[in-house]
């Protein structure tokens, strides 16, 4: 596994001083803004696809401070009602598609959008409450006419570019769960995978440990941001708090630092259960916290996350380099008879 950084965290500069601010601090990768919410200052795709030689020297860039892309970010809202929105985003995601196969990048970051409630609506509408049946009937109206044939279209686009889709399960958004993004992936085909960020797994309360064993090989990208409780504002509002970011102390809960919601034990089981279910990509550090100063924020996240994050693969077994056949138990000829 690998430390990165999202570029959204390196927009105080400029393209290579981006770069070299992040290597200063020990990341290995970034995930790249190429689409929808983020910023474009590090891709300027029209200017890469149209200048000769342009896409090689920002290649080259990257290599020359030590660093790989871990993914391209596409997060914003395909699905918006409001058609010019839904329409550039997928002007933008079909032209990023076509960047990421010339680039040589398989990973595109991701939501997977919030549609209207029905035919004519003009605001996005998120179910979370089924019990009523006329709420029941609004979100598979969602899944079937909006959801399902929008990512059987476009996900067809990405598999053709040889681009993965890794969704974020977000709230606020239709993929916001290990449920939703299993039955995606059914509806659509193996282009559909997750972006895993442990932090929208606890405002939900789900376990994140369970939810990686859940999805297993499903999961192609990691975000490391953490989440803190605040009690004394949720033993009253509960979790599905509508406050705003912007008031952090106000709201049940905010985003953190990795290991400023939950301790090192917990991030070292999360990192074990990644390597158990076959991951080997990218820890790529989100720093989304209201109340604390992006630069500190990193430098804090890297002192936290580099000491537990396992940098090399298995290799061999301490039974094999022990001379045994299998662990527990000794070769036969292990004392030369």
């Amino acid at each position: 596994m690998k430390l990165g950084v999202i570029s959204q965290n390196l927009m105080q500069f400029d393209f290579e001083e981006g770069l070299q601010y992040a290597q200063a601090l020990g990341f290995q990768a970034v995930e790249v803004g190429i689409a929808g919410l983020w910023g474009r200052k590090f891709c300027e795709i029209d200017k890469l696809l149209s200048q000769k030689g342009e896409l090689e020297r920002w290649q080259d860039t990257f290599k020359k401070h030590s660093l790989e892309i871990s993914a391209m970010g596409a997060h914003g809202a395909p699905l918006m009602p409001d058609k010019n929105i839904s329409t550039q985003y997928a002007l933008e995601f079909r032209k990023a598609c076509k960047f990421m196969e010339l680039a040589g990048i398989n990973r595109m970051t991701l939501l997977s959008g919030l549609p209207e409630g029905a035919e004519g609506d003009k605001s996005p509408n998120w179910v979370t409450f089924a019990e009523w049946p006329y709420l029941r009937d609004t979100l598979e109206w969602q899944w079937e006419k909006r959801l399902i044939p929008y990512w059987k279209e476009h996900g067809k686009i990405a598999k053709d570019h040889g681009v993965t889709l890794c969704f974020e399960m977000h709230g606020g958004d239709m993929i916001h769960n290990p449920g939703s993004l299993k039955r995606l992936r059914e509806e659509i085909g193996d282009v559909v995978a997750c972006n895993f960020d442990i932090s929208h797994m606890w405002y939900q309360a789900i376990d994140p440990i369970e939810a990686v064993r859940e999805l297993g090989s499903l999961i192609q990208h990691v975000h490391a941001k953490d989440t803190i409780i605040h009690k004394h504002n949720s033993r009253i509002q509960g979790l599905m708090d509508p406050g705003t970011t912007e008031q952090p102390e106000t709201r049940s809960w905010t985003y953190t630092l990795a290991g400023w919601g939950h301790g090192a034990v917990t991030w070292r089981e999360f990192i074990t259960t990644l390597r158990l279910t076959g991951y080997d990509h990218v820890i790529s550090v989100e720093m989304e916290s209201e109340y604390i100063d992006v630069d500190e924020g990193l430098k804090k996240s890297v002192e936290f996350l580099k000491p537990i994050v396992l940098e090399k693969p298995p290799g061999a077994k301490w039974w094999e380099i022990a001379g045994m056949e299998r662990a527990g138990g000794l070769d036969q000829n292990v004392n030369g008879d």
